[in-house]
């Protein structure tokens, strides 16, 4: 993770989104059962992403999990396996829109179609407008717009053919945040 003089608020930030993944199960019509159903959480190794996968797992969930680091992504995949569950662990860059279409694919032919997908990935880049790269807006659009894109378009075709499913998209706080330059 690529950080830029990370403010002290970003971890606070952090924290606030754990207390808020609880209120991602429920909708205006009550809660949703996760026994039973795969769950695809991208960004699923650490963080948020790990939080909702052991939330996901403890519901009866067969759940995947995708990051870019294989280590972390098998240390994660091994803790949420422990118990018995049905965990898929897949190294992905979610930037590439093929990686991402590979991803859906594999995550269905080993646990069934996807019922609920978790767009989580991020990438933290952060700094004075001057000291920003154009690269580095780019890796953060690729990132955080074109891969959930992606992942959507993948998923979508086969929940509108079974009449169900849900997407959840998160975004970072610090969009809400004026930088200083």
């Amino acid at each position: 993770m690529k950080q830029k003089n990370q403010p002290k608020w970003l971890a606070l930030a952090g924290m606030g989104a754990v207390v808020a993944a609880a209120a991602l199960w429920s909708n205006r019509r009550g809660s949703y059962e996760l026994a039973g159903r795969v769950v695809l959480i991208t960004g699923g190794s650490r963080g948020l992403g790990l939080v909702l996968a052991r939330q996901a797992v403890a519901e009866g969930a067969k759940v995947a999990i995708c990051a870019r680091d294989a280590e972390e992504l098998e240390r994660a995949r091994q803790e949420l396996a422990a118990g018995g569950t049905e965990v898929v662990a897949l190294q992905r860059d979610l930037t590439d829109p093929e990686a991402v279409r590979s991803l859906i694919a594999e995550v269905q032919e080993q646990l069934g179609f996807i019922d609920v997908l978790i767009n989580n990935a991020g990438i933290i880049t952060a700094g004075p407008l001057d000291h920003m790269e154009l690269r580095e807006y780019q890796d953060s659009m690729d990132t955080h717009f074109w891969a959930p894109l992606h992942a959507m378009q993948a998923v979508l075709p086969a929940m509108r053919r079974r009449g169900e499913g849900r997407i959840i998209n998160i975004a970072s706080v610090g969009a809400k945040f004026r930088f200083r330059t």
